[in-house]
């Protein structure tokens, strides 16, 4: 471990000037030194419609980290643990958004400003997408938007949008959300890795890049789905009352029926007869927070049956469903006060690595690249063009494994 407090002076061109550090450690008022502060020598912006947690996946993957390990070794994630959804998009803490805003060099509003906290919705309308698997993405993304990613010359990076409950299609393509690898049809999540010069989705089980395949999709689903979405979303924009009675709806429904009932699946597996709720689908599901926690499958069957018990969109979408609301709550046993909200759980990191370069390396490939015929070729142009020829100077670099004489001088 390498602290970046006392990051060498890089230069004095327009790059270094823009990259340099905006403050080093100091004696606190009691005396004591306090914790240094660490500094990454490159890391990518983040983008205006991403997640927190995204951002960090794309600058962690460019060091062969995962988020959790960069946050622990610039000392703000102090055991093992993962940060789950609450921690990591939610409600980051101050101590987190300082240590990656002075880490990256970035504004530290611009940092807390990405916290979903910020905005007037509660956790339960998000979708936690929480995996086993350290460092992976376990939520639906639209492929085709990922696609044009990789054909504009940029990062993968996942839109906050997808992580909105009621979202289950995309609004640009028409397409519904994947939430399983395409190749492999494995749902174990993705994981950000360094391909190509550039961050990518990787599938966590056969590790290949996320992107469209050939498929049949049964036609109109999409624009079913998006009806659902688009009722529940106004709904919801509407009143805040109607907010929590389709959360109190959907608990129901998800709930396990009282023993002497005779049933023995929750309600949301007569939504839809033909689709089996199985033991290992049932299992993935917090009853307490269903729309955050189920696959995108069932939790487009909850907002189905929550749609037709509460005639959103007056019986648009109403369907003709074996039981009432009432003969839920009578079955379940649910009571009529708001369910307290359960904290997510949380994945175990397998692992704690740490970026192994020395400042002297930083030193040398921040000189390389200010020194390249490269760079030389673009100091009189425009600037857009300056800083796409930086970042592909600066992606070469970290794909060759920090080799400076692998840029040309």
């Amino acid at each position: 471990m390498h602290y970046r407090g006392q990051f060498p002076d890089r230069g004095t061109g327009a790059a270094a000037r823009r990259d340099d550090a905006q403050g080093r450690g100091a004696p606190s008022a009691a005396g004591r030194p306090m914790r240094v502060r660490r500094e990454l020598p490159f890391a990518p912006r983040p983008e205006d419609d991403e997640l927190l947690s995204s951002w960090q996946g794309r600058v962690a993957c460019r060091y062969d980290l995962i988020h959790d390990d960069l946050s622990r070794w610039l000392g703000v994630l102090r055991d093992d643990r993962c940060c789950g959804f609450t921690e990591r998009d939610f409600a980051p803490s101050a101590e987190m958004g300082q240590a990656w805003a002075a880490a990256c060099r970035l504004p530290e509003e611009r940092v807390q400003a990405f916290a979903l906290s910020s905005r007037l919705r509660s956790r339960s309308w998000y979708v936690w997408g929480e995996g086993r698997v350290a460092g992976a993405f376990r939520r639906p993304v639209c492929l085709a938007c990922l696609d044009d990613d990789a054909a504009a010359g940029r990062d993968h990076h996942i839109r906050r949008t997808w992580a909105l409950v009621e979202t289950m299609v995309c609004e640009y393509h028409c397409r519904v959300l994947d939430e399983a690898c395409p190749h492999c049809l494995d749902s174990s999540g993705f994981r950000f890795v360094v391909h190509e010069m550039a961050a990518r989705l990787a599938c966590i089980r056969c590790g290949r890049i996320a992107r469209t395949v050939p498929q049949k999709q049964r036609a109109g689903s999409a624009e079913f789905f998006a009806t659902v979405s688009a009722l529940v979303a106004a709904a919801l924009d509407d009143q805040s009352a109607v907010r929590d009675r389709v959360i109190y709806v959907a608990r129901v429904l998800w709930k396990s029926p009282r023993p002497r009932t005779g049933r023995r699946t929750p309600f949301v597996a007569d939504v839809v007869p033909d689709l089996r709720l199985t033991p290992t689908a049932q299992a993935r599901v917090d009853p307490t927070e269903p729309l955050a926690t189920a696959p995108i499958g069932w939790r487009m069957v909850t907002l189905l049956g929550v749609a037709a018990l509460l005639d959103l969109g007056r019986s648009s979408v109403r369907g003709r469903l074996a039981f009432t609301l009432d003969q839920m709550v009578a079955w379940t046993g649910e009571p009529r006060p708001r369910v307290k909200e359960r904290s997510a759980p949380v994945a175990v990191s397998s692992c704690a690595k740490t970026p192994g370069q020395s400042d002297a390396d930083y030193l040398a490939l921040a000189q390389a690249i200010l020194t390249s015929k490269e760079w030389f070729a673009v100091h009189d142009q425009h600037l857009q063009v300056q800083r796409r020829t930086l970042r592909a100077l600066m992606d070469r670099a970290l794909a060759r494994k920090w080799n400076p004489e692998g840029i040309s001088s």
